[in-house]
């Protein structure tokens, strides 16, 4: 008969999301991950197949967060600019609030690996089509509200939307909140007519604590 588990098996995951994105992929090992959780060798081995299925899980239900935030970004009200700013703006400036600044797991994965590994291109290259897919109908509901500029090609654009994330991720590592969240809003103003443009709050929502989507 086994032994019970003694640890929620879902703790460790997410222990192993933190440490992966503050460490990184070739920075992390079972150690770290088992400090974080507060279990011991053993318990990691009796429960996961090896490092890097805990990585690949890990990565896994990380994007698997984005998902709501993409429904909320489909079923919003809001306009196109306001909302785009949010989503760029919030998870920046939510950035800049923890201490190391870790940024977000896809991101960072994607700069440390590239397309080296084909599981970790099988979770990441969806969850990127999720993400243009869901920019690309922000900016054609902007278009058809006059708020985003009509001569603009909506998914050349969400590719762009999704690149400048990313890029800014990197930035909010070292450069101050103000800086950083004055990018943002300069860039999403590049997308609006004068009356998106007149939309744009000061400064962003933050997302819940806790929870840095893809």
């Amino acid at each position: 008969m086994g032994r019970k588990k003694s640890f929620d098996e879902q703790a460790v995951i997410d222990a192993a999301i933190a440490v992966f994105s503050e460490h990184g992929y070739a920075g992390t090992d079972v150690g770290l991950v088992c400090e974080r959780a507060g279990i011991g060798r053993s318990s990691f081995y009796n429960t996961f197949e090896s490092l890097d299925a805990v990585f690949l899980r890990a990565l896994h239900d990380y994007t698997a967060t984005g998902i709501p935030v993409r429904t909320e970004l489909d079923s919003s009200e809001e306009p196109a600019p306001v909302l785009l700013y949010h989503r760029l703006g919030g998870q920046l400036a939510m950035q800049c609030e923890d201490e190391k600044r870790t940024g977000c797991l896809s991101a960072n994965t994607a700069a440390e690996l590239g397309r080296e590994v084909d599981a970790v291109c099988t979770i990441l290259d969806p969850d990127r089509e999720a993400w243009l897919t869901t920019y690309r109908r922000l900016l054609e509901r902007g278009q058809r509200s006059g708020h985003i500029r009509s001569e603009l090609d909506p998914l050349v654009h969400a590719r762009l939307i999704y690149s400048v994330l990313a890029g800014l991720r990197i930035a909010a590592r070292v450069m101050p909140e103000d800086e950083v969240l004055s990018q943002a809003r300069a860039f999403v103003a590049c997308l609006c007519t004068p009356q998106g443009t007149a939309t744009l709050p000061e400064q962003p929502t933050r997302p819940t604590e806790g929870s840095i989507p893809s």
